[in-house]
């Protein structure tokens, strides 16, 4: 029975390590280059998207002085959709005048996104190249050494 056990607690330590690993190449993948970057800026932003963490996402966006009613209709807002990025690539653009703004714009990839519309659950893959460029760029700007987007939610 011990061998049993022990074979079984295993198996679940190589789960788990599989887990991790595969959730770093996720990362990874979607981060391109350095965290403290325009890029990876918006890379937390869209994992934290992916993920559905809200408070991992307003972490990742310019801080919003938000009532406890307006937070809650964000948050309801943001829950309604499940959106999912796949082999994303990104061109950034430093601001000429200022080293702390860039403009990061989706070059690449596809999005799924998955909504309730009228209780029905409607899902849709796009290919970046295909929706107009502004829905896919991202400004962001550098807060106390630190990228952010500068986005309103």
């Amino acid at each position: 029975m011990q061998s049993g056990f022990a074979s079984s607690g295993r198996s679940a330590l190589v789960d788990v390590v599989v887990a991790a690993l595969l959730s770093l190449l996720v990362v990874s993948v979607l981060t391109g280059c350095g965290i403290n970057s325009p890029e990876g800026a918006v890379s937390k932003y869209l994992n934290a998207l992916q993920s559905g963490d809200w408070e991992a996402f307003k972490a990742t966006v310019v801080p919003q002085n938000f009532t406890k009613e307006q937070d809650a209709l964000a948050r309801d807002k943001f829950e309604q959709m499940k959106v999912k990025f796949e082999d994303v690539e990104t061109k950034t653009t430093y601001d000429k005048t200022d080293k702390n703004k860039a403009i990061v714009v989706m070059t690449g990839g596809k999005v799924t996104t998955t909504a309730k519309i009228l209780g029905n659950e409607k899902t849709e893959t796009v290919d970046m190249k295909k929706l107009d460029e502004p829905s896919r760029t991202y400004e962001t700007v550098r807060k106390d050494g630190n990228w952010i987007v500068d986005t309103k939610l």
